[in-house]
């Protein structure tokens, strides 16, 4: 899906392991995914030494199809433009770690994110996160989040990434911290978090803005089930 960052484990220790490992298998290996945003209590598993540059080859997609705007306004396919034909070398940086270090690090940032967030406290979804990060197969956790950074401004995305992520280890003023994190998880303000269980029970009284909170939150499920979502 465009514009979406994904939660993803991998034995290989690599990032964007969709495209650098050639064992990834989605339906399994992604743990969650969300679009827009990178989920608040994703982020609660990295630190600024999490953040890994790496060389990433992007092979040519053959089955692509690719479109350009045709005089009547409509959208018609056109030949796979030349630069879509050979491998793109892109320098990637996105978080890595070892599982167990991640939801140490999660356990670590909840109290940090109760004091920052009134709105919660945030302990039963961080384990409903730990849960499902816990069940993946793979050795790593990573965020896939390079859709996200295409939307914001150039060379804005990685600082404030990292200023975020700063500030779950070395707590700076509260109120820029969380504004940080805020914009990168996209949270509505202005009203209690929804419970972990919200989607698990009787959903009455369950509002836009509690539904859109607890995936940002969270993230949602991609094809393998979320504990915080209604078995299919």
């Amino acid at each position: 899906m465009p514009n979406s960052s994904y939660l993803c484990a991998t034995d290989l220790r690599t990032v964007y392991p969709s495209t650098t490992d050639k064992g990834f298998n989605a339906a399994t290996d992604v743990v969650a995914y969300d679009v827009r945003c990178v989920p608040l209590l994703w982020l609660a598993m990295f630190r600024t030494a999490d953040l890994v540059t790496q060389t990433v080859v992007i092979e040519p997609d053959p089955d692509a199809v690719y479109y350009e705007l045709g005089p009547n306004g409509d959208f018609v396919e056109i030949p796979t433009p030349a630069a879509e034909t050979v491998d793109q070398v892109v320098e990637a940086v996105a978080p890595l770690t070892a599982k167990e270090r991640a939801l140490a690090q999660l356990d670590a940032a909840v109290p940090v994110l109760n004091r920052l967030f009134p709105e919660g406290p945030l302990d039963e979804h961080a384990a409903m996160l730990r849960r499902a990060v816990a069940e993946a197969p793979g050795a790593h956790l990573t965020i896939e989040l390079d859709e996200i950074e295409a939307m914001w401004e150039p060379d804005t995305f990685q600082p404030a990434l990292r200023a975020a992520l700063a500030g779950l280890d070395e707590p700076g003023e509260p109120k820029a911290d969380r504004a940080r994190l805020v914009e990168l998880a996209q949270l509505r303000e202005g009203r209690p978090f929804p419970s972990a269980l919200a989607l698990l029970g009787d959903q009455n009284g369950i509002e836009d803005d509690d539904y859109w909170n607890l995936v940002r939150l969270l993230g949602a499920g991609f094809s393998a089930a979320v504990p915080w979502e209604p078995a299919a």
